[in-house]
């Protein structure tokens, strides 16, 4: 079994555990006779090098608000830390964490215990890790971890193999999620394993429901009256009921006569609420271009929100002739609740085109939904032939220019699974399957970003969009982008709640700077 060694391997493992005993080791391998909390006793850290967490939080803030405890815990989390807060029968304690290494600890418990009662319905059973180094070739399928939930009489309710190649970089913090499905009331027993293979720390192991889902289907897009609308709860709570409405129109006293007429059907499941129906019966008083969102409710309280748009027709071509073709990307507001603005649709919407000479723009304002958006955009480049290609998306707290676009699509690691504004949530599937890893931008970044410096715009360059919708669509336009003679890429513009005018003139010199810059780079 291929292992992770440094030089220390050299000694074998019963001559390591001697020395363990005798307290000697630390001493014996020149790298001083701290404390075994001290991980760099054991080569625990290279030197210089800290780790750090992976996933970009700041991107997901709206769903983070409200959902997270002081220290970035699910609320109502059940939480054990892996230092001190549960039973382990391998591994050093370390100031942060568990630590693990091959050529001196043997393979065993991580972090055992035992929840509280938990009800019935989905949960997810995370272990926040990391490993020291990456892998290479095969020996990236070595297992790592073992994660498992099993009910007190020992079944086995869920378990799965972290392999060492999900370590996506070394020395960086990840979720490690076990999904499952508690079937009684009580309590569960958890457990993490190491393997025995390669260096790792397990910092904490947190157990949480997982987030209720609620799925509009068909996705956003022209939906014609033949259609039939699905509204998709999963664990629904009990005695709840479906609110509606297409922008100020409500529609739940209509759908609710649908059902008693038997137009629409309600299917109920231990775990599932299904109803389906007809687009022309349900959407008869809505207009052609319409804002469908659903709430789950329990009581007074939103337990959760989607939402899509139904468009009357594709989004028209609205190049000239003998002019350079812009298509420019925004998004409507998210999380489907939202009632703030989204940046990058008033940067869109806001931009004057008659401000650049020689060119002609379209605009589109997309739906935050995994793939549906990416699909539109490809079908406006495939229509219309635009010759520049920029989305824009609302991330941070000053502009990013995203330098790389990543082939997976992942919101499953944060708060349980963030999903987007028609319910889906993604874990981990490629953006498209077959493509490369990863695509640059095909932006101008350098000099977009000595424009907005000029301008006294705080910018800086970023190599994660997350994998959420944003890296979805950017990868996308990078795939259509290729030996296409497009100049293709994505920005993520300030988030900003409720956009003045003051912002709207900063949004347009952003994209101002994006488009000319652009087009003064091209051949």
């Amino acid at each position: 079994m291929p292992v992770d060694r440094s030089w220390t391997g050299v000694l074998t493992k019963m001559t390591v555990a001697r020395l363990k005993w005798l307290g000697l080791l630390p001493c014996v391998l020149a790298l001083g006779c701290g404390s075994a909390d001290d991980g760099a006793a054991r080569g625990g850290v290279p030197s210089g090098k800290l780790p750090k967490d992976a996933l970009p939080d700041g991107l997901y803030a709206d769903f983070l608000d409200g959902k997270f405890d002081g220290t970035g815990h699910p609320l109502d989390a059940e939480v054990w830390e892996a230092e001190d807060g549960c039973a382990a029968t391998t591994g050093i304690r370390e100031a942060e964490g568990r630590g693990f290494h091959p050529d001196f600890d043997d393979a065993g418990v991580a972090c055992k215990a035992s929840s509280k009662v938990i009800g019935r319905g989905r949960f997810i059973l995370n272990a926040r890790a990391l490993n020291m180094s990456g892998c290479d070739g095969a020996d990236c399928d070595t297992p790592v971890l073992r994660i498992s939930a099993r009910s007190l009489d020992g079944s086995v309710l869920g378990e799965r193999e972290v392999l060492w190649k999900e370590f996506v970089e070394p020395l960086t913090y990840q979720n490690v999620s076990l999904l499952f499905t508690q079937y009684t009331d009580g309590p569960v027993n958890v457990g993490v394993e190491w393997l025995g293979n390669v260096r790792a720390r397990v910092d904490y192991v947190e157990l949480f429901r997982s987030a209720r889902q609620l799925i509009l289907a068909p996705p956003s897009g022209v939906i014609d009256d033949a259609a039939t609308l699905s509204l998709e709860a999963h664990d629904p709570p009990t005695n709840f009921r479906f609110e509606l409405k297409c922008d100020d129109t409500d529609l739940t006293d209509p759908l609710s006569g649908l059902l008693q007429t038997g137009t629409a059907s309600q299917e109920d499941t231990e775990f599932r609420s299904i109803v389906s129906v007809p687009a022309a019966d349900l959407l008869s008083a809505c207009p052609a271009e319409t804002r469908l969102r659903v709430s789950l409710m329990s009581g007074s309280y939103a337990r959760a929100t989607s939402r899509l748009t139904r468009h009357a027709q594709e989004a028209p071509c609205t190049f000239s002739p003998d002019t350079t073709r812009v298509l420019l990307t925004g998004f409507e507001p998210f999380p489907a609740d939202s009632t703030r603005d989204n940046s990058s649709e008033q940067a869109v919407l806001g931009f004057d085109a008659t401000s650049v000479p020689g060119i002609s723009v379209m605009k589109m304002i997309l739906p935050v939904e995994f793939d549906t958006a990416a699909g539109l955009v490809n079908s406006a480049i495939t229509r219309c032939q635009p010759d520049i290609v920029v989305g824009f998306g609302q991330g941070r707290s000053e502009v990013d220019l995203e330098t790389t676009a990543y082939n997976k699509k992942d919101s499953s690691a944060v708060a349980g699974g963030v999903p987007d504004n028609r319910g889906i949530i993604a874990g981990g599937e490629p953006v498209v399957p077959q493509g490369p890893g990863e695509l640059a931008s095909g932006l101008p970044l350098d000099a977009i970003l000595s424009d907005l410096s000029g301008r006294g715009i705080a910018a800086g360059f970023s190599d994660d969009p997350g994998r959420y919708i944003c890296n979805n669509i950017f990868y996308r336009i990078m795939t259509e982008s290729q030996n296409s003679g497009i100049s293709g890429g994505f920005i993520h513009l300030p988030r900003i709640a409720n956009v003045t005018d003051a912002d709207r003139q900063m949004l347009a010199g952003v994209v101002h700077s994006v488009v000319t810059n652009t087009i003064a780079a091209r051949p």
